[in-house]
Parts: structure tokens; C-alpha cells; sequence
């Protein structure tokens, strides 16, 4: 059974979206390169309302359709002056996307071409369209890329503050250890504005392997059959059979049956034979990356040769590092590598070469990642958490503003209640904060020298915060 860390429900029921509280509308969401909907599947079980998805490829929109509902298209992004004013008319609140990342990628040339070009063409959407919101994925290279410097110029210039970090997907209820950029926006935010909320969505601990797994690489018993051509391998999770013979071995020459509880595993791996115990997991590495790796780690990050076998050059040298030899290994399906991405069981790939399901699977944006961090946004939209307050702040108020312990505590709740009357937000313009502030001050009817000693915290916290930013 596939367990999703995040919480969510698997199976039939893994695409539906997460119940808004009752006066609670959705957010709308327009996703670009959508592939197989990876995204879009987190983004719904967090609560929102996908309106529509595009992508290139005519089997990725096909999967997408079947499993998330029939509102995704082909269409080449490329051709901005066609596709903007569309969704513009949609008026979404938020836009998301991971433009293609292989000029980016460790694993492809990394150099910047046409492909690297659909990272300003995903901020010309985003300017275009103006929503409320915005979240872009890619491979943790793009953030020093030239294409991702000219695009953040525009995304600041329409008027956004920028939360922009590397995530471990492995902390974010995934079995992989998938470094990736996240750049989320807001209008009118300073940035950063969102970078404690998702640090402090992450676990303590990386997911590991056996979350998917669980222990049938080694939970199996073997019960002699009473006749030939009946089955051997029961499942510990399972009834056995009625015990006659059950202390006999497994004997070298037993054909493998297909109602065999480890069938699959054995199979899987050409090499092993059946009484052969298989300790590890194969994933074909890049580079002198190493192959093998154990239920109680995450996977590495998933790519389209994930699966493949390894080869005997490998066999014969493998890494230092792996903790069981590949020949033994255990040979990853294709399905396998689905849920280590985090798609449900029941995700329908049908219709589609074996070759590009293995290419979707691996760009995929894994949807409990996504799911959380949309569940960090939808928190935040609904002023549900707001910006921490740096214990750096304190000691510059100590020692610029020689303030006592007690008066640099008072300080730091005002700027935190400052921050709850703002509904979470962390406003660039200092005008449109100021006006913000004396509109909820009405709101709340506070005492006039409650409202004075806010304002003050505030105008200090910003003197702070512009000090650090010109590094003074």
C-alpha cells in the first residue's frame, strides 16, 4: 500500500480536493506545463480550483484529463500572444509551472537555449495575468541562470515580492531526495515574505523508501505447495495456507508461480534467484553517482532511466557506497517509480508509449510537495500565519537602540500583532502597510496608545529591515 506522508487519501478518492471552510472560496489556478499533472494533484488535495492546464505534449494533457478532470490543453506556450489574453479572461489568483528545465538539468548539458527561454516566458504569463499569486518549479541550477535572472526582473518590476529557496522534496512527504527551486509570489510582498512558513512545513526527518514499500522485499514466507503447479510465497500480511510442510525450504529448483506473493520482486530481477533474499533497490545513476540504496533512505531523484537494469560494467565495479550488491537489487517497475513521484496507485496512464510515461514521471513536480506548499499558501492568503519576526531584530534593538530585555520582548509581540492585523502580510510599500494598519486598527477598535506603541515597533522593524538590506 502506497503511504502518503502528507496525510492524504490514496486510492479512488487521491484526486479529490481538500473541503474550504465553510465562507471560504477557492483559489483558482491556471497551471503551465502541466505534464501529467503532478502539481495539479497536490494543488487540488490542498483545496484549490484548477481552471486550466496547458502543456505541449498531446499524452501528458490525455493522463492529466483522465485523472484531474477534462480542462487541461495542448498548446505550444511559446506563442504568448495567443495564449495570455486567454487566461487572462480566467482571472485566476494564482499561476503555477515548472518550465522545462533539461538546459538546467545536472544531467543534460547545462546550456541555456531555447528550453531555458520558457522561464521568461513563464514570467510573461504571470506579468501578463497579474494574479494574486504565483509558484514556479525547476531544477536548483535555474536559480543562477541567466534566463531566471531576466525573468525575476519582471516578476519584481509587475509589482511582486519573491520567496525564493531549494527544497528537499524528502521533507516534504516524498521518498526522494529531489533538490528543487521554488520561487513563490506575491503582489505587493516583500521578499522572503514566505520562506519561514515553508522551512517550518518541513519534517524533521526525510521520508524514506519504505513508506512506499513497507517491508515486502523480505516479508514473505515460502510454504511447500502439496501438488505441482500450485504456489509457494505467501505474504506475512496475508492468511497462509494450511501448515503441513511449513519448515521444508524453499528448494533451488522451484519455479517461480504467478500467485507467488514476491513474484513481482523476483522476476523483476534477472540475476537473483528465487530463495536469493534482495536487500536494496536499483536506480541506474548518472555520473559516478551509486546505484543501490536501502528501504530506510530516501531514492535519489527520479529521472526517465530510473528503472533500467544495471549494466555489467556496473555489476562488475559498483559503487563504494551501496549498501547491497545491484546484482541482487531489486529492479524498480514502472509503477514503482509513479508512486516514489507521488502518484496514487490508481493514476491512469493508459494511451501512452512506455517511453513517455517514463518522461513524465520523472518531470513531474511531486504532488505531496506541491501539496504542501499550498497548504503554506492558502494559510498564509487566509492570514492564517504571517512572517516571524528574526531574533536578529532583537539584538539590534538592544544594541542600537539600547533597549532593556523587556522592552525588546514588547517590542517583537507588537511586531507580531502588527503582522495579525495585517492578515499575514508583509507589504513592500510602507504607505499601503501604514494604511492597512489604521484600517484594522478601526476594525479592532484598539486603545489609542496600543495603536501608537504598534506603529512604533513597526517603523523600527523596518529600519531594521532596510539596514540589512543594504547591509549596514
Amino acid at each position: 500500500m502506497f503511504l502518503d506522508a502528507a496525510g492524504l487519501k490514496v486510492a479512488s478518492s487521491a484526486t479529490e480536493p481538500a473541503e474550504p471552510e465553510i465562507g471560504q472560496r477557492r483559489l483558482r489556478v491556471v497551471e503551465l506545463y502541466a505534464g501529467a499533472g503532478g502539481m495539479g494533484l497536490g494543488l487540488r488535495r490542498a483545496g484549490f480550483e484548477l481552471v486550466r492546464a496547458y502543456d505541449h505534449m498531446q499524452c501528458a494533457v490525455d493522463v492529466y484529463n483522465r485523472n484531474l478532470g477534462y480542462h487541461a490543453v495542448v498548446a505550444d506556450l511559446g506563442n504568448v500572444a495567443s495564449i495570455a489574453p486567454e487566461i487572462c479572461k480566467l482571472r485566476p489568483d494564482m499561476i503555477v509551472g515548472g518550465p522545462p528545465c533539461q538546459d538546467f538539468s545536472p544531467a543534460g548539458a547545462r546550456i541555456e537555449g531555447e528550453r531555458a527561454n520558457h522561464t521568461r516566458t513563464f514570467a510573461l504569463y504571470v506579468c501578463a495575468a497579474a494574479p494574486e499569486w504565483f509558484v514556479m518549479e525547476n531544477v536548483q541550477r535555474a536559480r543562477n541562470s541567466a534566463a531566471w535572472a531576466d525573468a525575476r526582473e519582471m516578476l519584481k518590476h509587475a509589482g511582486y515580492g519573491l520567496t525564493q529557496l531549494v527544497v528537499n522534496a524528502a521533507f516534504y512527504g516524498v521518498p526522494q531526495k529531489r533538490q528543487r527551486l521554488i520561487v513563490v509570489g506575491r503582489r505587493g510582498e516583500r521578499d522572503g515574505f514566505l520562506l519561514g512558513s515553508i522551512q517550518h512545513a518541513a519534517s524533521s526527518e526525510p521520508m524514506r523508501l519504505r513508506a512506499v514499500f513497507g517491508d515486502r522485499l523480505g516479508d514473505h514466507v515460502y510454504n511447500h505447495p502439496r501438488t505441482p503447479g500450485r504456489r509457494g510465497v505467501w505474504s506475512v500480511d496475508g492468511p497462509s495456507p494450511t501448515i503441513r510442510n511449513a519448515r521444508r525450504p524453499q528448494p533451488a529448483s522451484y519455479e517461480p508461480h504467478p500467485n507467488d506473493s514476491n513474484y513481482e520482486i523476483v522476476t523483476s530481477c534477472a540475476t537473483s534467484s528465487p530463495g536469493d533474499e534482495m536487500t536494496g533497490l536499483y536506480f541506474r545513476p548518472y555520473h559516478d553517482a551509486r546505484g543501490v540504496y536501502s528501504l530506510d533512505e530516501p531514492a535519489p531523484s527520479i529521472v526517465r532511466t530510473s528503472r533500467e537494469r544495471p549494466r555489467s560494467s556496473y555489476i562488475a565495479s559498483p559503487h563504494p557506497d551501496d549498501p547491497s550488491p545491484a546484482a541482487s537489487a531489486y529492479i524498480l517497475t514502472q509503477k514503482d517509480t509513479s508512486r516514489i513521484q507521488g502518484f496514487p496507485e490508481d493514476w491512469d496512464w493508459s494511451g501512452c508509449l512506455s517511453r513517455d510515461i517514463d518522461q513524465m514521471i520523472a518531470n513531474a513536480v511531486p504532488a505531496p510537495m506541491a501539496a504542501s506548499l499550498g497548504r503554506e499558501i492558502l494559510r498564509r492568503e487566509r492570514g492564517e500565519s504571517h512572517p516571524g519576526v528574526p531574533g536578529n531584530f532583537g539584538q539590534w534593538l538592544a544594541k542600537e537602540k539600547k533597549m532593556a530585555p523587556q522592552m525588546v520582548a514588547n517590542a517583537k509581540w507588537r511586531v507580531k500583532r502588527a503582522r495579525q492585523l495585517l492578515g499575514g502580510r508583509d507589504l513592500q510599500c510602507s504607505g499601503a502597510e501604514a494604511h492597512a494598519l489604521e484600517a484594522a486598527f478601526e476594525q479592532e477598535s484598539l486603545a489609542k496608545g496600543t495603536q501608537s506603541e504598534i506603529r512604533r515597533a513597526l517603523r523600527q522593524f523596518r529600519e531594521w529591515q532596510e539596514k540589512v538590506r543594504s547591509g549596514i
